[in-house]
């Protein structure tokens, strides 16, 4: 993996994550922390909501819309897309629901996920299935690999959308996008992305493959927990999609501004209003969350300043000591090894008894270390999350004691995948 530059992963937690000295956190999947450059700028906009800074109310209004600026510029960066491509949504369920009311779906049509999916990411086309008679396929492997074929061997002349994570949230797999959005540009079918689990810790080159729209709440491993997250439409597809939201702020910019607009005595309250051809206009498009819109803004700045192939490369290093730590001990990994296809989520199991691993968490939370235990359609297990601001003592903490749990068990760890 290309890095850019040396980093001190430890001056990082320390000056960010002070928190951190008080627990073994590998939980980030779930949801993380804010850095403390994030405290500090919603501290700064607490006190700048409290007073008058501008010549009226008006233009205050506008300087506070104009906070959100940074979030845009940054999410640009990180997912080296053009600046029309990107708006801010509250979270991907949020991006997720715009997506399924953007593409146009008619009866007969069908969409592809897979059985592996979080539950938002089908849940909207579940709903649209109450209105029009549209058919949901599920894609499933026997080992829980999927590739572009295992999609394409599912689709036909009335597939009109795949929809799926980036990264599998209950194993850890990461999609090769570039393969699977290949196909579905080929065959003229729309592809939504979950990115939740990957953006902001693995590189998302839209320039690098073709995704029609893409979201990720903020509130995971990008460590901005404030209801704020990013929304990419591609801009060729743009022109397909049905807009979701009127608001007076998807709407162009009238001339002099908003500020000249409302002192007009001619503005009329009806009107034909024209929309920008961008992703914003599938913003809600009024007064928004705009501690959530700073926080992210930061949180964005904080992984471009430090490099997504960095953050990359050091989760990588991160999530194979982990691996190799679980297995020394006599787990047994869920997640796959396949050098492209990971993550820094490691999914792993202990005993064949499912009471057994949870008593195991549990005391794992007793004793201040956190992890997860998540599954679906059978697939799951300890969830381990090896974020950047980790580092092998995290994971060396978790391990001792899962041996000591281990000890008074009584019997050394007996589960074996089933693939």
């Amino acid at each position: 993996m290309n890095t850019n530059k040396h980093v001190d992963w430890e001056q990082v937690r320390r000056e960010e994550w002070p928190i951190l000295d008080t627990m073994t956190f590998l939980d980030a999947a779930c949801v993380s922390f804010a850095p403390q450059r994030i405290v500090n700028a919603i501290k700064d906009f607490a006190d700048f909501s409290a007073r008058q800074d501008e010549e009226n109310s008006s233009a205050h209004h506008i300087a506070m819309d104009s906070k959100r600026d940074k979030a845009y510029r940054e999410a640009q960066k990180l997912l080296n897309a053009d600046s029309e491509e990107i708006a801010l949504v509250e979270s991907t369920s949020h991006g997720l629901n715009i997506a399924a009311n953007a593409v146009p779906l008619e009866d007969g049509d069908n969409i592809i996920t897979t059985n592996l999916e979080f539950i938002q990411v089908a849940l909207p086309w579940c709903a649209i299935r109450n209105e029009k008679n549209i058919e949901i396929r599920v894609a499933k492997t026997k080992d829980h690999r999927f590739y572009a074929r295992d999609f394409e061997a599912l689709c036909d002349e009335h597939t009109k959308l795949i929809v799926l994570s980036s990264v599998e949230w209950c194993n850890g797999w990461k999609m090769d996008l570039k393969e699977i959005g290949e196909m579905c540009k080929s065959r003229g079918i729309f592809l939504v992305v979950d990115a939740v689990q990957q953006l902001g810790v693995s590189k998302m080159d839209t320039k690098e493959f073709h995704v029609d729209i893409l979201t990720a709440g903020g509130h995971k491993w990008l460590n901005s927990p404030y209801g704020t997250g990013v929304l990419y439409i591609n801009k060729e597809s743009m022109p397909k999609l049905r807009p979701v939201y009127y608001g007076y702020l998807n709407t162009k910019v009238p001339e002099g501004g908003w500020g000249a607009y409302w002192e007009n005595p001619a503005a009329p309250s009806v009107n034909n209003w024209e929309y920008e051809m961008t992703a914003r206009k599938f913003e809600i498009g009024g007064t928004s969350n705009y501690p959530g819109a700073i926080a992210l803004g930061e949180s964005l700045a904080l992984v471009n300043e430090l490099g997504v192939n960095n953050i990359e490369s050091h989760i990588y290093d991160l999530s194979t000591y982990c691996m190799d730590q679980i297995e020394a001990i006599g787990g047994t990994l869920i997640t796959h090894r396949d050098p492209d296809h990971r993550s820094g989520i490691v999914i792993a199991r202990l005993y064949e008894d499912l009471e057994t691993d949870r008593s195991i968490l549990k005391e794992l939370h007793v004793r201040s270390i956190f992890i997860a235990q998540r599954f679906t359609d059978y697939v799951g297990g300890f969830r381990v999350s090896c974020q950047y601001f980790n580092n092998k003592e995290d994971i060396d903490r978790m391990i001792s004691t899962m041996k000591k749990l281990i000890e008074q068990v009584g019997h050394k760890p007996d589960y074996k995948r089933p693939w």
